[in-house]
């Protein structure tokens, strides 16, 4: 009767200790207008999600390459609304060239679909390393559990 007593004592310490312990949650979480969240706080540049994902070589791939794109993005964009405003200048002096308003708006338009990329390639990375969360070299999740052994009751860690 008094291994039972210990044993039922034994099993509501663990499950209280398990009850109110606190978890890691390292997930990055989107939220809108393209903005990410880690630990509660809004990720500011890509400088600090290159050191949150420093550890997981696929994720840090895919926010390399965001930043790639995003740095074309930018470059493009810049040249079209120069040749574009420098066509509205012309329209206002009274001489206009369609080929140069084509070409503001058209390199306007590629750097939105550039950025669009980036985007992409960002969240991509994101759900890489989400996904990844808790792998150990193995490809599996580690495990502790409180059960059956072979040897009695007690804890198995599985990986």
């Amino acid at each position: 009767m008094k291994k039972v007593f210990l044993a039922l004592i034994t099993l509501l310490f663990i499950g209280l200790g398990s009850a109110f312990a606190q978890t890691s949650n390292n997930f990055i979480f989107a939220g809108e207008k393209n903005k990410f969240y880690y630990h509660g706080m809004q990720i500011e540049s890509m400088r600090q999600i290159k050191s949150i994902l420093a550890n997981d070589e696929l994720a840090l791939k895919e926010v390399r390459k965001a930043g790639v794109a995003n740095g074309f993005a930018y470059v493009i964009s810049f040249m079209g609304g120069f040749a574009l405003g420098w066509e509205v200048v012309d329209i206002i002096r009274g001489h206009f060239n369609p080929y140069i308003l084509a070409g503001g708006v058209g390199l306007i338009a590629g750097g939105y679909g550039l950025s669009y990329l980036a985007n992409s390639h960002l969240k991509k990375g994101v759900a890489i390393y989400n996904a990844n969360l808790g792998k150990t070299s193995y490809g599996g999740g580690v495990e502790l559990n409180f059960g059956l052994a072979p040897g009695g009751v007690g804890l198995t860690l599985s990986f």
